[in-house]
């Protein structure tokens, strides 16, 4: 067995042994290692599986991709000459590709008083009271 491999399988059994409840330290003494060093190996195979899942799941997307081109490529002359289903076809696949790219991600927007300043902290009971009070005044004398 390869050097590479036998690592390989030191990290995932580490894994297992911690997926079962043992500490680092128990898993060291099985190990033969220390309980820094099984640490690091858990670590490690958490890592690998993390960065094999990143991968995959960017391999579904490209995949994806190059379905929703090939479905609109066959909607696009049609909806060029203005038919309006293919048009609508080719206007939901490009919904679901810039979704899939992440291109109309929202703004994050962060409340803020209403001077805009200050972040807004909502109000307590009593304050809400007294600013349900002052509109209501408010609109008494509008009346």
């Amino acid at each position: 067995m390869m050097k590479r491999e036998k690592a390989t399988l030191r990290r995932a059994k580490a894994l297992l042994l911690r997926k079962a409840g043992m500490t680092y330290e128990q898993i060291g003494e099985m190990m033969g290692c220390t309980r820094q060093n099984a640490h690091q190996l858990v670590t490690k195979a958490l890592q690998e599986i993390r960065i094999k899942g990143e991968q995959d799941a960017e391999e579904i997307k490209l995949l994806e991709l190059e379905r929703l081109d090939t479905f609109f490529m066959g909607l696009w002359q049609n909806a060029k000459k203005g038919n309006v289903q293919a048009l609508d076809r080719a206007l939901k696949i490009m919904e679901r590709r810039a979704k899939l790219l992440g291109l109309d991600a929202p703004s994050k927007i962060a409340p803020t008083s209403p001077d805009g300043e200050a972040p807004y902290k909502g109000m307590t009971e009593r304050e809400l009271d007294q600013r349900i009070a002052e509109l209501q005044a408010k609109l008494g004398e509008d009346a």
